[in-house]
């Protein structure tokens, strides 16, 4: 395969894989997009006919056994991703699933024995590690700039009551997504208002679809997955958690603090975050208006980030083909589905939970 570009095939091809996968697949340069699937024949066409994508299956299984593929990508709603991914690695493709990769733990710890098997790569879909700005902050944990890291507190809210409230998307949204993916609206004017809003497809509310990123985020730049879990969760007017606040012990001993809200008002605090790494040498701040800032030594230095923001496909396509390290393992994306679990487990059990993969 050396030389030859890797022919992708892309289940569950959805907004956001049009949104961002299917465009920085084709910006790597490395990467065909031969097949795609979807079940609805409509919406699958037109995604064929826009990209000019040789083949178009309305069941991934059927994609699957006559398409001549590499690797696939896992783009189906939260629910569906495990027997797409197993059913891949049986068949020695390479998977990119997207997050979170499973709703149960022990469904997510199928998938990286299966990768194990087959030896393919299996990675999943948090694009926030390929940041710059995080990957500068891991970059100065791991080189020592704080010394010994103890304590990580975040605290982060979205808006994404549109989800729950509306029948359509927020004409914002839709704006931003016609001209990121150049598709009519037909082809994404009812994105969220399906799966999105049954918390069983979901695992959840909105935290497992969004705040899965910040689990991910912190257990990756801890280096460790947790030991205990301790959450609390409330509504608001939605069916499902719009409010969580979560304490973990991890198995290096470095202690979590996230709180994180669903339901703020619209151009309050939207998207707003504040970071706050404690290590036994220096502090690491962070916050979406005043920027990173590194505290040592008595004095406090802005820090500008200093490593590029990547692509999911660019990783993903260099981990295949040039052997690198893919950016988040099976394993992590495991984790991240284990604390998860335990957040959900604690809050409805009153308790601490104790998790065994550490």
């Amino acid at each position: 395969m050396a030389g030859e570009p890797l022919r992708v095939g892309i289940i569950g091809i959805g907004v956001y894989s049009v949104y961002a996968h299917v465009p920085q697949l084709r910006a790597t340069g490395r990467a065909d997009i031969v097949a795609i699937s979807r079940r609805n024949p409509e919406r699958l066409a037109m995604v064929q006919e826009k990209f000019g994508v040789p083949h178009a299956y309305t069941d991934w299984r059927e994609m699957l056994a006559r398409a001549e593929l590499d690797a696939v990508f896992v783009c189906t709603p939260h629910h569906l991703h495990t027997e797409p991914t197993l059913a891949a690695l049986a068949r020695g493709l390479h998977v990119m699933v997207e997050k979170p990769m499973a709703l149960r733990s022990e469904d997510a710890w199928a998938m990286v024995a299966a990768a194990d098997r087959a030896g393919k790569v299996l990675m999943v879909g948090y694009p926030n590690r390929m940041d710059g700005t995080w990957r500068t902050i891991k970059q100065m944990i791991d080189q020592g700039e704080i010394g010994q890291l103890r304590q990580i507190s975040l605290s982060d809210c979205t808006f994404r009551r549109w989800f729950w409230q509306n029948e359509r998307l927020p004409d914002h949204a839709q704006a931003l997504l016609r001209q990121g993916t150049g598709m009519p609206d037909a082809f994404f004017s009812d994105w969220g208002l399906a799966w999105h809003r049954k918390p069983d497809e979901m695992g959840g509310g909105a935290f497992t679809d969004i705040g899965t990123h910040l689990v991910d985020l912190l257990l990756w730049l801890a280096g460790s997955p947790a030991g205990e879990v301790a959450a609390f969760t409330e509504k608001a007017e939605m069916p499902v958690d719009s409010f969580i606040t979560v304490q973990s012990r991890l198995a290096n001993g470095v202690l979590l603090s996230l709180s994180w809200a669903d339901a703020v008002p619209r151009g309050l605090v939207e998207g707003d975050r504040t970071l706050l790494i404690v290590g036994e040498d220096g502090t690491i701040t962070d916050d979406a208006e005043g920027g990173m800032w590194l505290y040592r030594d008595g004095k406090r230095t802005k820090v500008e980030p200093a490593l590029p923001t990547q692509s999911v496909a660019s990783g993903f396509v260099s981990a295949v083909l040039d052997g690198s390290q893919a950016y988040a393992t099976a394993r992590e994306g495991a984790y991240a589905v284990d604390f998860t679990e335990a957040l959900y487990r604690s809050a409805a059990e009153g308790k601490i939970i104790r998790l065994d993969h550490v």
